[in-house]
């Protein structure tokens, strides 16, 4: 088969140790690459030129709008979009000269975006590879920008071990592989983000500044969430006794995981909810007429969610609560009567929990039994009075099951990972099984047994 991969940073290097075992099996290897820096050593490369400065100047056309919703680089670092022309060519003329059978690569950056907008015209399989929530430490194919997945080892989990690995997820026991830390030499650790910058920043000085923010600008917006943060957490510890007396008290409230950005989990698949603030301002504003608190946990790691816009939309909401970053889930999960959420993994945890949840957008986790679709946040105030009337469906323990077990068979025992961060998850037998799932996800694509 012919094979292309979509470069994408350090992504593209697990690709090319797969690629190496699959050029044996008989495959014709191709690459499209974005930035040049991080052009693989095997293969056959289709570099994409840099556009010239008149592609700088503008902003965005209205045919890309839907790209420019989720692209990261004009969401957080300040790309227009005016670029978005020169790459859509060039990634048609690339596939009209490639012809491929199958195109492996994520579904994050833009120019991976655009190829899955043209290889759903043209019918080729995309294959974007993802670690799951749960169950932990496998590896799922999915469709195009979808979280729908593909192929699968088909295994089978008994309803016993399944029930095991439920409760061990209830309990907290279990976490999934891509929020784990993973131990490593701390010098060693320390020398590879150093050379990490370096060549970035060298990619950003060739000319790569769609996805790449400039040094000055990667300042400003790490210096922005610092302080972000710092008030976050002034504003927590304000509200401590409001959060200790909500929790004794029977007064309704819904809770908020705020989810990483940029992440492809939210900015893709949760458009058009990938902007928190606005999400947080809604729904706190129907919730307020209803007299019910939002209360907002932050992620542990928070990113560049954490901004300007959402300390307004948290202080100006006179019913929103902040949680401190340190504030462990085990301490506001349990307590809370319903969850909202965009693609959280909360949502699933909901599911295994029996917990009422909202869940925006239109994905394929909203069609998960015990999961209640809106539309929009102000649905959320609706679903809470069903659930004070005891009238809001949630899920069961059959549901639970069934969704574990259909996502282990639709999955493989195997991982992907960052090779800067995570050097030593990429050890001989990890990477075998990793092989072993793309080799076995090809053969069921090749005689055409699944359906895009």
């Amino acid at each position: 088969m012919k094979l292309l991969f979509i470069e994408n940073r350090y992504t593209t290097r697990v690709y090319e140790a797969v690629a190496k075992e699959l050029i044996k099996l008989g495959h014709e290897i191709h690459w499209l690459v974005q930035n040049p820096v991080f052009s693989p050593r095997i293969g056959h490369l289709h570099v994409m030129a840099f556009p010239s400065a008149k592609f700088d100047k503008g902003g965005v056309n209205e045919s890309y709008e839907w790209l420019a919703r989720t692209d990261r680089g004009v969401l957080h670092f300040g790309a227009t979009g005016s670029h978005y022309p020169h790459y859509d060519a060039l990634i048609a003329e690339n596939l009209e000269i490639i012809q491929p059978d199958v195109i492996f690569g994520e579904a994050t950056e833009f120019h991976e975006l655009l190829t899955i907008r043209h290889a759903k015209v043209k019918g080729i399989p995309y294959l974007s590879p993802n670690v799951t929530r749960y169950p932990a430490d496998r590896l799922a194919f999915m469709a195009y920008d979808t979280l729908e997945p593909v192929g699968g080892d088909g295994s089978h989990l008994s309803d016993e071990i399944a029930d095991e690995m439920l409760a061990a997820i209830r309990e907290r026991k279990v976490v999934p592989s891509y929020m784990r830390p993973v131990a490593s030499n701390k010098h060693a650790m320390a020398v590879a983000k150093v050379v990490d910058k370096l060549r970035i920043t060298w990619g950003w000085l060739r000319g790569e500044r769609y996805i790449t923010p400039s040094p000055r600008r990667k300042l400003a917006l790490n210096s922005a969430q610092r302080e972000a943060r710092a008030q976050w957490e002034l504003l927590a510890a304000e509200q401590h006794d409001r959060w200790v007396s909500l929790k004794a008290s029977a007064q309704p409230w819904v809770l908020y995981a705020l989810q990483m950005q940029p992440e492809g989990n939210i900015d893709v698949w949760g458009t058009p909810w990938n902007d928190q603030a606005v999400i947080i301002q809604r729904a706190a504003e129907s919730l307020a007429h209803i007299g019910a608190t939002l209360v907002v946990k932050p992620n542990p790691k928070s990113k560049y969610e954490m901004n300007s816009q959402l300390i307004q939309a948290v202080c100006t909401a006179p019913n929103v609560l902040a949680l401190p970053h340190a504030t462990p889930m085990a301490d506001v999960f349990p307590h809370a009567p319903l969850v909202i959420a965009v693609t959280g993994t909360v949502l699933m945890e909901c599911i295994i929990a029996g917990k009422p949840i909202a869940s925006l957008g239109n994905h394929a986790m909203t069609r998960y039994r015990g999961v209640n679709a809106i539309n929009e946040p102000e649905g959320v105030a609706t679903l809470l009075q069903e659930f004070l009337r005891n009238e809001l469906a949630t899920s069961h323990s059959g549901d639970a099951r069934e969704l574990l077990q259909s996502l282990h068979a639709s999955s493989y025992p195997a991982t992907m990972w960052v090779p800067v961060l995570q050097p030593r998850l990429g050890k001989p037998d990890a990477l075998d099984a990793l092989i072993q799932a793309f080799t076995h996800v090809l053969f069921i694509t090749e005689p055409k047994l699944i359906k895009f």
